[in-house]
């Protein structure tokens, strides 16, 4: 999680695209790993607010509270936004207070919507959407649930069989 970085993701744009023109498996299968590989911009309400620092850009102080505001449908459904690019961003930033921005990976949305507070209770985010008022993709808890359990599985795999003894390449 990185604030105020600059973040552009024109193969996950893409993907979204052909995905929103011919809905196949191998879409999906194109979207989910730009996906997974993708850094996306989420505004955040931060306090106390970014100072201007020494190098002259905005910094966050250390120890500063950082929310990541949540947007609703009109039934009341919850999801955290996610925006490919700075164009997207200020497509929702243009009728919205202007926010600071952070560059989050997938494993970050996930983290936060997967939580449980103290008492057991998910996060009431319901999952997350991308470009919400461009393509407007959601991606639900459950889908992100899988995404991130797969990727773990894949690195656990590539881990078991670098171990593998005897195997040439080690040394």
């Amino acid at each position: 999680m990185e604030f105020n970085k600059s973040v552009s993701n024109p193969l996950l744009a893409g993907s979204i695209e052909l995905m929103k023109e011919e809905d196949t498996p191998q879409h999906r299968n194109m979207f989910v790993g730009e996906l997974s590989k993708a850094e996306l911009l989420s505004p955040a309400i931060v306090e106390p607010e970014p100072a201007e620092g020494p190098d002259g850009n905005l910094a966050v102080a250390p120890g500063s509270k950082v929310q990541f505001p949540m947007i609703s449908t009109p039934d009341g459904q919850k999801f955290f936004m996610a925006f490919t690019d700075r164009m997207e961003y200020d497509k929702w930033q243009e009728k919205n207070q202007k926010l600071p921005t952070f560059a989050l990976k997938l494993e970050d949305y996930a983290a936060m919507i997967l939580r449980r507070d103290p008492q057991g209770n998910l996060c009431p985010a319901l999952g997350m959407v991308i470009n919400p008022l461009g393509a407007n993709i959601i991606v639900p808890r459950e889908m992100l649930a899988g995404i991130v359990s797969a990727k773990v599985a894949q690195v656990k795999q590539m881990a078991a069989r670098q171990a593998q003894p005897g195997d040439p390449m080690q040394l």
